[in-house]
């Protein structure tokens, strides 16, 4: 079977690359399963604490396969694009609450469906010159893979609404000023800052960064007691493995 996705492991780090690079990484329907079983795997190692997701070649991803999309329409087979939706949106699903730190070390272009991942991990890494864009709405379509419900939480609502009304691009300068994306890196180095930083990230306490993702992403409609209550009852989880071991001086495992 062709490897469309890539994994290697380097201690608690994951490197997941796309790795469709003469299809600027277009996502079909055999690259979503594989990038599915891949995160649900990792998802599920004790021994990782850190996926950082990364795309091959010119870019990290170009969205979804247009040439199956045109496909589907001239056939009007609604079903088969509604299974390669189901498997996008599993892959956001994991991404964004499997209990592992999640990145995006981010080059070239992340279009669409692209984005939706992008948008789906914890912390995002981009190389100058990179391009971000919901444009969905260029092809007649709406973002499918949550990019509607995340821009406007990290972005606001306003910008949010420029980038989904217009499908235009935003560069690595904008996303940042934005706060689409955490760190601006030099050309060509966006996985190896995103493998320091989570090699930082990797010697904290794993069990309260799943709790803090686990809290951080919880309803907004929330109220602030409730909220507290979760915090209270979390941090009572984490008190017996984590304030110990600190004051033994030891991290967490």
């Amino acid at each position: 079977m062709e490897e469309l996705v890539r994994v290697e492991t380097h201690g608690s780090l994951a490197l997941v690359a796309l790795n469709r690079p003469e299809k600027r990484n277009a996502l079909n329907p055999l690259m979503l399963q594989q990038l599915h079983q891949h995160l649900l795997k990792l998802s599920q190692d004790p021994t990782v604490h850190v996926i950082i997701l990364y795309g091959e070649g010119a870019g990290f991803c170009a969205g979804a396969d247009l040439a199956l999309l045109e496909q589907a329409r001239k056939e009007n087979n609604f079903q088969a694009f509604s299974e390669a939706e189901e498997l996008l949106q599993e892959c956001v699903r994991l991404l964004a609450t499997c209990p592992k730190i999640t990145m995006a070390a981010m080059h070239g272009f992340v279009f669409g469906s692209g984005l939706d991942l992008a948008l789906a991990c914890d912390l995002r890494v981009a190389a100058a010159g990179t391009q971000l864009a919901a444009n969905n709405v260029r092809l007649g379509l709406v973002p499918d893979g949550g990019a509607t419900w995340a821009l406007p939480r990290l972005i606001g609502l306003g910008p949010a609404m420029a980038m989904l009304l217009s499908g235009d691009p935003v560069e690595a300068e904008g996303a940042y000023r934005l706060g689409l994306i955490h760190k601006r890196v030099h050309a060509g180095r966006h996985v190896e800052e995103a493998a320091a930083w989570g090699g930082e990230l990797a010697r904290c306490c794993w069990e309260a960064h799943a709790a803090i993702k686990r809290l951080a992403r919880v309803d907004p409609r929330l109220t602030l007691e409730a909220a507290l209550k979760e915090e209270r009852e979390a941090q009572k989880r984490l008190f017996e493995d984590g304030l110990p071991s600190r004051s033994a001086g030891r991290t967490p495992s």
